[in-house]
């Protein structure tokens, strides 16, 4: 069976500090990727590296720089690189996969998600990493298995720190990046015109050369990158577009929570939001991806990365992490004091009801086979968790005394509780659904979904 890449779209999103409620840096992303490719959260230290040494990215080696920061960041279990993360100097950023007008080179390179997090691991600021990650592009291409290839091999991306963000957008080794106003968000499209402030030392060459541009003219990035056909791929994203401008433009004095709510926005109060089947079933695409169809795809896992200089330095990062469609999850908060809580980190191939990621992920398959019916009672016992996880957050920020256990227990407090809940309304809908309560659009991208990852069902009842 193919689980392809058709079903979603990421989604970044961000609110810089003249626009929220309380001058700090809010991004927000979700992570659309395959069915059943689970999507951990991971730690990595800071490094010293000898001269000489290499790292193994997914599909090459480069060599290593002398140090390397510290990083969280959500990765999918069999890449190198991160879908979004954020490092120990408060520099963050999240990725989208582009189709370009060219197809991909011929050779082995980079995934956009390793190019994110070498920036990371080898950027003390947005600026520097807007330059680390247009020289990894120019040096060695971007692109996979030059036999079997997708072609969504270019990436854009949100790049921000503390003090400002940019768009960065690619087509194989050209590129352009522009620094974010106030606020904004991408999707799986390119949007960055002839107001780009920085451009790869060949793409105006490039795109001269192939008569993309008249000679004295100016690049329009966007026009430039986007092939001249349009496929459902891209239709699906620039449907999504407008509506991440809206979700943004529509409000003010921006708070984490919005973010979150953002991310989770199935086009509510709207009539595509009416459309009369199930959200489960992922007929329009949303922000909230659902994978809906054994071909789709979901959002595997979301942030929220809230930057604060004036906090405390062990408060001014939170990672706040969901997995699976953010609709029916809750966020948990992450600093950096060292580590990660365990079952976050070690999410396979296969099906582990040890795993956060596997058990959230569970979740969502039985809530889709009756969304009206489960989704609803899951929402209000995550959303009354995420509250009380905000609210300690926020009144961890008025009164820490800076004691590094404190947030380490917190983490893991929280951590727990919402995997203990997600268990808890697991066996809710396991214990009460009944085979006339299934919608039977969903079943097959039920069944197909679990014996793809091995996760065990109750066959008398879905059937």
């Amino acid at each position: 069976m193919y689980y392809g890449f058709t079903g979603g779209g990421c989604t970044n999103m961000i609110a810089l500090s003249e626009t929220t409620a309380d001058g700090r840096i809010i991004f927000g992303k979700n992570s659309d990727r395959p069915l059943n490719e689970a999507q951990p959260l991971c730690y990595y230290p800071a490094r010293d590296y000898s001269t000489g040494a290499e790292v193994e990215c997914t599909y090459i080696k480069i060599p290593q720089v002398s140090h390397t920061y510290a990083c969280i960041g959500s990765r999918p279990y069999s890449i190198f690189g991160f879908e979004m993360g954020v490092n120990e100097c408060g520099v963050a950023i999240g990725n989208e996969a582009v189709y370009g007008r060219e197809k991909p080179e011929r050779c082995w390179g980079l995934l956009g998600m390793d190019i994110l997090r070498l920036a990371l691991e080898r950027s003390e600021s947005a600026a520097k990493a807007v330059e680390i990650m247009g020289a990894l592009l120019e040096t060695y291409g971007t692109g996979g298995n030059p036999k079997v290839r997708d072609e969504r091999f270019n990436g854009n991306y949100i790049i921000t720190d503390m003090k400002e963000a940019y768009y960065f957008e690619s087509m194989q080794r050209n590129w352009v990046a522009k620094r974010i106003e106030s606020k904004g968000g991408i999707v799986n499209c390119y949007s960055v015109g002839e107001d780009y402030e920085k451009i790869g030392k060949q793409t105006l060459q490039n795109a001269i050369d192939k008569k993309w541009i008249l000679p004295e003219g100016r690049l329009n990035a966007a026009n430039v990158f986007t092939r001249s056909d349009c496929v459902f791929a891209d239709v699906k994203s620039f449907l999504r577009y407008p509506r991440v401008r809206y979700l943004m433009e529509s409000k003010s004095d921006f708070t984490v929570k919005m973010m979150m709510e953002n991310l989770r926005d199935h086009y509510e109060g709207t009539p595509q939001g009416e459309l009369h089947f199930t959200k489960a079933a992922a007929k329009v695409p949303c922000v909230c991806s659902h994978a809906g169809g054994e071909n789709g795809s979901n959002s595997a896992a979301s942030a929220v990365i809230s930057l604060n200089p004036k906090a405390h330095e062990l408060l001014r990062i939170t990672y706040w992490n969901s997995m699976s469609p953010p609709c029916c999850s809750v966020f948990r908060p992450f600093y950096f004091t060292g580590g990660l809580p365990e079952g976050l980190s070690g999410a396979h191939a296969l099906y582990n009801g040890k795993e956060h990621w596997w058990v959230f992920t569970e979740l969502e398959r039985y809530i889709a086979l009756n969304y009206e019916m489960f989704a609803p009672r899951v929402k209000e016992k995550m959303q009354a968790l995420e509250r009380e996880f905000l609210s300690e957050a926020e009144e961890l920020e008025v009164k820490f005394d800076g004691d590094s256990q404190q947030l380490k227990a917190f983490s893991e407090t929280a951590a727990q509780r919402s995997f203990e809940a997600a268990k808890e309304c697991l066996d809710g809908i396991k214990k009460s659904i009944q085979t006339k309560d299934i919608n039977r659009l969903m079943l097959d991208y039920f069944k197909i979904a679990a014996e793809g990852c091995n996760m065990p069902y109750d066959d008398t009842i879905i059937k």
